[in-house]
């Protein structure tokens, strides 16, 4: 049986707990196959990438959960820093680049429902948002020297 391809087999075996082997039909094989190796793949993934999850790291003693809510003095000020610093580009900016931005950040709408309610195409505000957030860019970058 071994080293056949699943469809040629006329049996089909489950492992449980390291010994045990359970008769399954090819369907229900299939599916455990599948899914077996749905989950290796993404435990690869995961250490390639360096991803760990919350449930490992409360095995290790670590609460994330905790850290997150805790705002230090320096976080604060940072945020705030960079809060002016945004603030101040986008008073730099004319009229109509603050409408846009306020339309697909603040109101969180569509690059389709936007060029809709300006009247242009939607290649159009897409351009517009890179040159505007490559100005804003600029802008952030000369308040920090």
């Amino acid at each position: 049986m071994r080293g056949k391809k699943p469809k040629d087999r006329e049996k089909y075996f489950i492992r449980l707990d390291g010994n045990t082997l359970v008769e399954v039909n090819r369907e229900i094989y299939l599916e455990w196959y599948q899914s077996r190796r749905k989950e290796r793949y993404q435990k690869e993934r995961d250490q390639e990438y360096g991803v760990f999850s919350i449930e490992k790291l409360h095995e290790k003693g670590y609460f994330p959960e905790q850290s997150l809510n805790r705002d230090t003095t320096l976080e604060a000020v940072l945020r705030s820093e960079c809060r002016n610093r945004l603030e101040n580009a986008l008073r730099k900016l004319p009229e109509q680049d603050i409408r846009l931005v306020r339309f697909l950040y603040f109101d969180e709408m569509t690059v389709k429902k936007t060029a809709e309610i300006c009247g242009c195409s939607r290649k159009t505000i897409q351009n517009r948002r890179r040159r505007i957030l490559e100005k804003m860019k600029d802008l952030m970058s000369e308040m920090s020297s």
